[in-house]
């Protein structure tokens, strides 16, 4: 890999391709999306269409190793090549034993055998799993302590990257994640022959290491000095029974399964890695089992960071109402944050990458979005801002605003400045009201961000969203529908000076009007999202 094409995390946990800053904004195409040729060209071409600059598509074991030793690497050499044609970062998704919590991405080779690669074993004590109901045909899972299976899983993973070394010279994948949403469903833990001779043995020292010196706020700490802050001992003495310290557990095993994977791959080339996380707990989940048990739930990031060094981050799949608790959770400043799967909500996007300096940001099903969407037309603007918008985040002088149903006013930083952001409607519906006129409370209607094919709706953001980045100290760009933002200083008063639509055409930005009078009210469109250039007069 050349040094000065190849993709890295720095210590500012900025992601760089070479010495450029970059940032990965796109979409993962469905899960069947890369399993032939003209899927693959369909389903890059649209992330095309909608703006990205990014794509993630899986890599099935099934159809890589179809008999052991046997490989067929046609569908990476497609990817690689279409989004190369397309100039698209890939992320390639390494569907290996574990996929959603199951093993349906495992070829038959490794199902069929269950002496060599024996299934967990659960206890069903959780309520409401997924995917689990009275009838439902049984899901394949493999256990996670078979050394046979880590074996088998990692050869075929080095097999992919060594291919990545051969065949991706001008380093088009980004990333690559490593199994998919990992975990255990139905029981907190698995109970096979393998797991409880595991669950039997010393916890290891650099585990032990990790809960001594975690703060109050760590589930694994808090279990460790509630069974007596030992130094060692089985996982019982150690950490206690029950769901939590299964979980603890569960999370070293899959995170040091994991690490295996990854050693193996980097090994080969120095490709950055993450795992993704299932999260948990989460509305209607309270309890591991619900969610993935062991996976990188917001729980354990302290047992994977330790378990998994090699990982390069642990991101969130997020498709709860409550995004911005979810990635708080994740952007802590211990490693970079990126958003693997997300919701097609450009509030989101916005916050992922302002509110919390995300090095990429993913919405699911990018093959099905609307090109006509309001994500589709952030990606836009971001894509012909990019390096502008990584060097905004690497300085801190970025923020996102994205105002809750019923919060009036929502505040955020960028550099020395405050900006307040209020809906324009009602803003707009008060001045009115002031005057005697009374409009109805009656929502813009918005795109909706999925196509009328897709199975699961996804409704336009309602919202009032914005990114906003500084320039320099008296220059910010605004990315945003339907949000009024008002600008403030410690330092002193500021006040607006100049306002400058900004358009975009062939993926460039362009100049449009000067906004003054009336349409400064409206910096960015209500009805569509659109782009300013502000520049404010600071008064001494």
């Amino acid at each position: 890999m050349s040094a000065a094409t190849g993709w890295t995390f720095g210590e500012d946990l900025r992601l760089r391709k070479g010495d450029r800053l970059r940032l990965l904004v796109g979409g993962q195409v469905h899960n069947s999306s890369s399993s032939s040729p003209a899927a693959i060209r369909e389903s890059f071409a649209h992330a095309r269409r909608v703006n990205a600059n990014t794509v993630l598509a899986p890599v099935s074991w099934a159809l890589l190793e179809p008999r052991e030793g046997v490989f067929d690497f046609a569908l990476v050499d497609a990817m690689v090549a279409e989004a190369s044609r397309l100039d698209l970062a890939l992320v390639l998704l390494w569907f290996g034993a574990f996929k959603n919590a199951a093993s349906t991405y495992a070829p038959r080779w490794v199902r069929e055998d269950r002496e060599r690669f024996p299934r967990a074993v659960v206890h069903p004590t959780t309520k409401g799993s997924a995917f689990h109901y009275s009838g439902v045909t049984p899901t394949p899972v493999l256990s996670v302590f078979s050394s046979d299976l880590r074996d088998a899983d990692g050869t075929a993973f080095e097999a992919l990257v060594r291919r990545l070394a051969e065949v991706d010279e001008a380093d088009v994948v980004a990333l690559v994640q490593v199994e998919n949403e990992s975990g255990l469903l139905r029981d907190s833990r698995d109970r096979s022959a393998l797991a409880e001779a595991a669950w039997a043995e010393p916890v290891p020292a650099a585990l032990i290491a990790s809960a001594r010196s975690a703060g109050d706020a760590s589930l694994m700490h808090r279990l460790w000095t509630g069974a007596g802050r030992r130094d060692a001992g089985t996982w019982a003495e150690v950490f206690g029974r029950g769901a939590d310290a299964d979980e603890v557990f569960m999370a070293w095993a899959i995170g040091s399964y994991v690490e295996r994977l990854a050693q193996r791959g980097q090994d080969v080339k120095p490709i950055p890695m993450y795992a993704n996380a299932w999260l948990g707990p989460q509305p209607g989940q309270d309890q591991p089992g619900q969610w993935p048990s062991g996976g990188p739930s917001s729980r354990v990031l302290d047992v994977w960071r330790t378990a998994a060094p090699s990982l390069a981050l642990l991101g969130p799949d997020i498709y709860v109402d409550d995004a911005a608790a979810a990635m708080r959770d994740y952007a802590t400043g211990a490693q970079p944050f990126f958003v693997p799967e997300s919701r097609l909500r450009a509030g989101e996007l916005v916050r992922a990458v302002g509110t919390h300096r995300a090095a990429g940001w993913s919405a699911f099903g990018i093959d099905g979005a609307n090109p006509e969407g309001q994500v589709a037309a952030t990606l836009a603007y971001l894509i012909a801002f990019e390096d502008e918008i990584a060097a905004a985040q690497r300085a801190e002088r970025i923020g996102a605003v994205v105002v809750e149903p019923g919060v009036p006013v929502t505040d955020a930083s960028v550099g020395d400045l405050t900006v307040s952001a209020r809906g324009l409607n009602d803003i707009v519906r008060d001045f009115l009201l002031d005057v005697g006129v009374q409009l109805p409370e009656e929502a813009l209607p918005v795109p909706d961000e999925t196509l009328p094919r897709e199975p699961v709706p996804t409704p336009g953001e309602r919202r009032p969203f914005a990114l906003v980045f500084a320039e320099d100290d008296d220059t910010c760009v605004i990315v945003g529908q339907g949000v009024k933002l008002d600008f403030a200083s410690a330092a002193g008063e500021v006040e607006y000076d100049s306002v400058t639509e900004l358009l975009i055409e062939d993926g460039g930005i362009v100049p449009g009007r000067v906004l003054n009078g009336d349409e400064r009210l409206q910096v960015v469109p209500v009805d569509r999202v659109g782009a300013a250039r502000v520049t404010l007069l600071r008064l001494s």
